[in-house]
């Protein structure tokens, strides 16, 4: 997966593991609405946390799943350098196109 990390446009280097790291919890967020989704987008602004998947943005209704989601990001990006909750952010993670994911039907390229 490929990670990338934008706070008010300017790029956050991340190394291999904080983008698999980062990847992997915004995969999980977006799988635990029923997305399957390996692109994924979140902006987040000083009021406001937006999700975008290859479906379209994420219709977050709750304000305990949108404190859970808003709690776990602050969580993950607090120890980077240059990082401050009241900034806009943009992450953004891809999956390789060589990628292989597990699907019902066993392993599969995407």
């Amino acid at each position: 997966m490929k990670t990338s990390l934008l706070v008010n446009n300017n790029v956050v280097p991340l190394n291999d593991f904080t983008q698999n790291y980062i990847a992997s919890v915004l995969c999980a967020i977006v799988q635990s609405f029923g997305d399957d989704s390996r692109n994924i987008t979140m902006r987040i602004e000083p009021e406001k946390i937006h999700i975008y998947t290859e479906n379209g943005e994420l219709d977050i209704k709750k304000d305990f799943a949108k404190e859970l989601i808003e709690s776990t990001v602050k969580g993950i990006l607090s120890p980077l350098n240059g990082v401050f909750w009241s900034q806009n952010i943009t992450i953004k993670s891809e999956a390789s196109k060589a990628s292989v994911v597990p699907s019902k039907e066993g392993l599969t390229d995407r």
